[in-house]
């Protein structure tokens, strides 16, 4: 309140001075004094020394050329104004500062643009700090904005409206920004006149400007949605053709989720141009015969589908997910994994490391596929000893087969399985003999063609020598006495399939059907000696 009344009284004490300095006499011949106040109570008036307060001082010249009432800049340091053209006297009763210099010259007078929220005012430094406090925000002071026109403009400059041109000959408009308007008007002649309206298109009706609606649509770069267009070539709201005589609709600015169908990619449909390039959807031509997109029932534009089709199934936009060659899933040598993506109604692929290096993995949320290639961490699977190390997929990507050992004891003995499920060396006697393996979940791919490489030692792994004793007695034939099972179909079975598990070893077939090197078994068979 106190800030009102000064100002108020400020601006009567200027207006008395006004009158002052326009009437240097009350008659022909009558002597006036400079009154500092006069009996009226009014200040620095030239007046008859009858009306001059004894109180005060007087002086028989023109206000202007005393000390007491010569005008300067008036400084209210506790709200930051500055006020020129006020008395000395008139300041101090008000408990201003007074400076004689002009505002301009004063450092405390130097004006800037102060942003508070999304408002501007172009006030004193002091006079921001005051006001941001009020509003409890932090003091942001820009001294690099020298003009009222550019600081209005810096308070929320990328807010859109009719930026209406009106001159002798006819009154447009153009969608721009604030600050797009404001810097035009700037640049502009006098002759025209130029009015920002915030929030409105400039086809509303209430502007009366030359631009109105039309049944054309259009795309724009760098955006999703279908835009209806007026007749002064102005982007207008999104396209809906529901809206298309709604005088409302045409008036303001609406934002997203003022718009049909909101929460919807919109692909597909004739009548709402709501597209969302996240949902699987953006503004495109219509193409006749092209299925991404449909005939709209207003204009040449639509939401266009951004789904692909990938051997019978439909993926959404944006979607990643695996594939691989024939054999990937029985890791068979020259075979790999893939990951394909889905983009802007395009499959791409993107192959994971050679050799089966790494892996695809695939996953799915709320309906959503993505998958990624991963490492094949099968380095360290035949040293571990026990079920749940082995599986362990936090460390590895093994898995647990029962039947044959990798391991052997020091002895070069197979370990068998105990209760506690680790593999342990066998006492003598025990009559335990099921084994077990930890093999790569995902066999990796040697390159076994080539001499200097790792296939031959990593295969060697799994290889077994398994001697089978037979014995012939005087008159019988000759009969098997010890390790007889390595001569069964099961134990080659089993054999091969430990070395196919660590990798390209082993019997197998490649990744198109072709048998390997190999005559089609992994044992050979050869007498040792006879006593």
């Amino acid at each position: 309140m106190k800030r009102i009344l000064l100002a108020v009284f400020f601006v009567s004490a200027l207006g008395v001075l006004f009158l002052m300095m326009t009437h240097s006499a009350t008659a022909v011949g009558e002597t006036t004094l400079c009154c500092e106040k006069s009996v009226s109570g009014a200040w620095c008036q030239n007046s008859p020394p009858a009306e001059c307060d004894n109180n005060f001082r007087s002086a028989p010249t023109s206000c202007e050329a005393t000390s007491y009432c010569r005008l300067g800049t008036c400084i209210d340091s506790q709200e930051g104004i500055c006020l020129e053209n006020t008395p000395e006297r008139v300041c101090e009763d008000n408990n201003g500062v007074w400076d004689g210099r002009d505002s301009e010259d004063i450092s405390q007078c130097q004006l800037g643009c102060c942003l508070i929220g999304d408002q501007a005012a172009f006030v004193t430094q002091t006079r921001c700090k005051k006001l941001s406090a009020d509003f409890g925000l932090e003091t942001n002071f820009r001294t690099d904005i020298q003009s009222e026109i550019e600081c209005i403009a810096s308070a929320n400059p990328k807010v859109k409206g009719a930026c209406v041109l009106d001159t002798e000959s006819e009154r447009t408009c153009r969608l721009l920004t604030k600050k797009e308007c404001l810097e035009l008007k700037a640049t502009s002649s006098e002759e025209t006149n130029i009015e920002f309206h915030e929030g409105f298109l400039c086809s509303a009706e209430t502007l009366g400007t030359n631009c109105g609606p039309t049944e054309k649509t259009t795309c724009v770069e760098d955006k999703d949605k279908v835009y209806f267009v007026d007749s002064c070539g102005n982007l207008a709201n999104i396209y809906d053709a529901s809206k298309i005589k709604s005088k409302e609709y045409w008036s303001e600015i609406k934002e997203i989720g003022e718009s049909c169908n909101p929460d919807s990619s919109n692909a597909g449909s004739s009548s709402c141009g709501n597209c969302n390039y996240l949902l699987g959807s953006t503004c495109r031509a219509f193409e006749r015969g092209n299925p991404q997109t449909v005939r709209p029932q207003v204009g040449e534009f639509v939401c266009a589908d951004l789904s692909c089709e990938y051997k019978g199934k439909t993926f959404q936009h944006g979607e990643t997910f695996c594939a691989d060659s024939p054999g990937a899933d029985e890791n068979l040598p020259g075979s790999e994994n893939f990951r394909l993506v889905c983009y802007d109604s395009e499959v791409t692929v993107e192959p994971c490391s050679s050799f089966r290096a790494e892996v695809c993995l695939e996953d799915e949320i709320d309906g959503f596929k993505t998958a990624a290639c991963r490492a094949n961490q099968w380095q360290d699977c035949i040293v571990q000893d026990n079920e749940k190390d082995c599986e362990n997929t936090d460390k590895r990507d093994c898995r647990w087969i029962e039947g044959e050992s990798i391991l052997k004891s020091e002895q070069g003995m197979p370990l068998v399985v105990d209760e506690d499920g680790e593999l342990v060396q066998m006492e003598k006697g025990d009559k335990r003999s099921d084994g077990a393996s930890c093999v790569p979940l995902y066999a990796p791919g040697f390159d076994f063609w080539n001499a200097e490489g790792e296939a031959e030692e990593l295969c060697l792994i799994a290889s077994e020598d398994c001697v089978v004793k037979f014995e012939k007695k005087l008159l019988g034939s000759w009969s098997c006495k010890e390790n007889c099972e390595c001569l069964e179909d099961d134990w080659e079975e089993q054999r091969n399939n430990i070395c196919i598990a660590l990798g390209d070893c082993g019997s197998s077939t490649n990744y198109i059907g072709v048998k390997g090197f190999h005559d089609g078994s992994a044992v050979k068979i050869e007498p040792l000696e006879k006593n």
